[in-house]
């Protein structure tokens, strides 16, 4: 074999060592995709698998963040070594259309690398996409358009809340008479009820000063107190700690005669200086204010019955 031949042979081994490896791999190149017919807005996915022989290669794929019509929605790229020992990339792209219509899906290109060498472009496959709208249903009746039927409305919350609003109305009746019943006064009688008690004590008090029952300074705080239990009955007020001079100012509402009202106020007036000033009222003087208080109740009495 001369020189010449010897080169020729090693320059063919040479360029098959640095060809072989992506022609071997450019027959491992397979494509999938799931529809090519879809409705506006359907999404179609697209995968790419190439095998190689080990790790050392890699593959290198541009694709686009836009294609005419197309909508790109995901891309999902991996490595993965099967159980045979061969090593495979994948590109899986996911992507739709909302343009109604017939439209290429363009090819991608991609390299095949190994170590430092990189192949010549290469070039997926191109393929056509149909986009269409939902078939029309051509066995249908044409139905007449109807004008917007009234739906009754009904919210349960409006039950609700009337239900709610009239328990609380009922609350607050109830608590209305309950409060009323325990605060009313426990003063106020019956007119007629109030003289009668009022006759009674009386006489209950001129009983008591006959035997001598009491002393001089109960007498007259008995006497005050049957005319402030009285006034205050009839006026529905409670009077007891009031004093004698508050006394005969409510009394002047009553309209008493002038000869009345001076035995009230000589009534009252004995009475404080027995039991302020410790004067000792002699036995007419006690009868005298007895006398003078129950004829101040029994014209006011007389007062209340004549009244329209």
């Amino acid at each position: 074999m001369s020189s010449l031949q010897k080169i020729y042979f090693l320059t063919v081994i040479i360029l098959a060592n640095f060809i072989c490896p992506f022609c071997s791999t450019a027959q491992n190149i397979i494509t999938n995709i799931d529809k090519k017919d879809i409705l506006i807005g359907e999404q179609i996915t697209y995968s790419l698998k190439i095998i190689l022989p080990n790790a050392e290669y890699s593959v290198t794929l541009a694709v686009p963040d836009s294609i005419a019509h197309f909508e790109i929605l995901d891309k999902q790229q991996n490595d993965t070594t099967d159980r045979n020992g061969t090593y495979s990339w994948q590109q899986k792209i996911v992507f739709t259309s909302f343009d109604s219509g017939s439209y290429p899906f363009p090819a991608f290109v991609y390299r095949i690398n190994h170590l430092s060498t990189t192949s010549q472009p290469l070039s997926t496959d191109t393929f056509t996409v149909n986009v269409g709208y939902m078939p029309l249903d051509a066995g249908g009746k044409p139905r007449d358009i109807t004008s917007v039927i009234d739906v009754p409305f009904f919210n349960i919350l409006w039950v609700i809340g009337a239900v709610a609003l009239l328990v609380f109305l009922i609350i607050i009746w109830l608590l209305y008479r309950y409060l009323n019943k325990k605060y009313k006064n426990p003063y106020a009688t019956n007119a007629k009820t109030a003289y009668q008690l009022a006759m009674l004590a009386l006489q209950n008090v001129k009983e008591a000063n006959k035997t001598q029952s009491l002393t001089i300074k109960d007498y007259h705080t008995a006497l005050a107190t049957i005319l402030k239990n009285y006034v205050g009955s009839i006026s529905n007020q409670n009077i007891l700690h009031n004093t004698s001079n508050q006394i005969l100012q409510k009394l002047q509402a009553h309209q008493l005669k002038a000869e009345t009202a001076a035995q009230t106020v000589e009534a009252l007036q004995t009475g404080d200086a027995v039991k302020f000033a410790k004067y000792q009222a002699s036995l007419l003087e006690n009868e005298a204010a007895l006398q003078y208080l129950q004829n101040t109740i029994t014209e006011i009495h007389q007062s209340q019955q004549i009244k329209p």
